[in-house]
């Protein structure tokens, strides 16, 4: 279990269902009476204030959770079920001409797996810092090809969901960072090519995938609205178009949710 204090609660509305968050509001001082006996839906989440008398729960919802419902436990009794929403996500199918991008050359797997475990590490980082006051700014302007949750097949093939927003936009066009935070990864992969990687704190991350260039280098601080790179068409790709990725405590969720203001 991994507990986090926030100083506010800047973060998504309660959207209980697979990709979504879990937020919810208990007594705060139940919460400080039995801080290490909580334990929330899926069983990572953090925990802000927000005011005296309350605190929030947030708990991400793997887009592949079977769930029926959430429970929140107390000192294993169960004090609230919340139940799951089950959410519909569209199929896409598209054709990738490039053959080693489909089925990669046996040389390159070794490259593949230390690229995945280099993401993972990154989206699991928790820097028990908060940069942020939602909402987010959307990165780049351009038109939402492919949203978060879709149920992909490549070449006829199943594959894993798509666990981003597409967004497609000329060659070159700017990408700008959502949220303030420090730079993780500026590096240039086999499937995602150049990607940038950003710590917003708290658990929360986000990515930016396919760039033509990233102009940020690892550990650099950002604002909400620098220019951090330009729209490409590197690595797995049909077309130019920026790969948005969000991630809390390591589980991705969807972008769009954190575009809202918080109620």
């Amino acid at each position: 279990m991994n507990i986090t204090n926030s100083s506010n609660c800047s973060y998504p509305v309660h959207s209980p269902y697979p990709g979504g968050v879990l937020n919810v509001q208990i007594n705060s001082a139940l919460f400080d009476e039995n801080k290490e006996g909580i334990k929330v839906g899926q069983g990572l989440h953090l925990v802000c204030r927000s005011g005296f008398k309350n605190v929030n729960l947030i708990s991400p919802i793997p887009l592949s959770s079977k769930k029926i419902q959430l429970d929140i436990v107390l000192n294993n009794k169960i004090i609230e079920s919340i139940p799951v929403i089950n959410k519909e996500y569209r199929e896409s199918r598209i054709t990738i001409t490039d053959n080693d991008m489909v089925s990669p050359p046996k040389e390159v797997l070794p490259r593949i797996k230390l690229e995945a475990s280099i993401i993972k590490a990154a989206k699991n980082i928790n820097s028990f810092s908060n940069y942020f006051v939602l909402p987010m700014k959307m990165p780049t302007k351009g038109i939402e090809s492919s949203e978060f949750g879709v149920r992909r097949f490549i070449n006829g093939a199943p594959r894993n969901r798509h666990t981003g927003l597409d967004i497609a936009a000329p060659e070159g066009a700017d990408v700008y960072a959502p949220l303030d935070g420090v730079v993780l990864l500026s590096e240039e992969f086999f499937y995602r090519g150049n990607i940038i990687y950003i710590d917003h704190g708290n658990g929360l991350i986000s990515s930016f995938s396919h760039l033509q260039k990233s102009l940020v280098k690892k550990n650099r601080k950002v604002k909400a609205g620098d220019l951090i790179g330009k729209v490409g068409k590197t690595g797995r790709v049909t077309g130019p178009h920026l790969h948005w990725e969000v991630s809390i405590l390591g589980t991705t969720v969807d972008p769009k949710l954190f575009l809202r203001a918080i109620n």
